[in-house]
């Protein structure tokens, strides 16, 4: 008899995109959403109904979407030989920050839900990307709580399509929300901290 346990968890992979231990670099310690890039996959189903003596064809697609893990920055490597350490570079220039990924927000949209892939960036430009998962077109609004700013938008995003926008945000608390008919009031509005 066959464990139970690798089975749901490979069907946990397959079917749901499930991140598990087995799954390269996103591990249920440090799998986060801000480590992932999401992927959108497409599926074409053909099925053969018979109906009243007759055979019909109906092509459908299924769609998905995945998180695929941001390789993590390059480590610096750690010298195999016990001899002096390499000198640093000549050239006095300063060492580069964190990769333009570093201030990035992935929001996943859905009926009627906001999902944020990090709560708080850092200040300046913060690129946004607005994933429709769901069936309804959607937008993305986003206001400094307070005023002072003019708001930001993500104009209106199909179903199972994504956009992205980058926005200039100074340090405070701004709201995010779906400006659709109806939308804002079931649900779909979230939070983001700029520090």
């Amino acid at each position: 008899m066959r464990p139970v346990v690798p089975i749901v968890a490979a069907l946990a992979i397959v079917v749901l995109g499930v991140p598990t231990a087995r799954a390269p670099g996103l591990q249920p310690g440090n799998a986060r959403a801000a480590d992932c890039i999401w992927q959108r996959h497409t599926k074409r189903i053909v099925k053969r109904l018979h109906r009243h003596g007759r055979v019909r064809t109906v092509f459908r697609r299924r769609y998905w979407w995945t998180c695929a893990p941001v390789p993590p920055p390059a480590a610096e490597s750690t010298p195999t030989t016990t001899g002096p350490a390499a000198p640093g570079p000549a050239t006095g220039e300063p060492e580069p920050g964190p990769g333009p990924e570093a201030n990035r927000v992935s929001v996943r949209a859905g009926e009627y839900f906001f999902v944020l892939s990090r709560p708080n960036v850092r200040t300046g430009e913060v690129t946004v990307e607005l994933n429709n998962q769901g069936e309804d077109p959607h937008d993305l609004n986003l206001e400094r709580e307070g005023g002072g700013e003019p708001p930001g938008q993500i104009s209106v995003t199909p179903s199972q399509e994504q956009r992205v926008a980058q926005f200039a945000l100074s340090a405070g608390t701004y709201r995010l929300w779906c400006s659709l008919p109806g939308h804002e009031e079931r649900g779909m509005h979230a939070t983001l901290v700029v520090e």
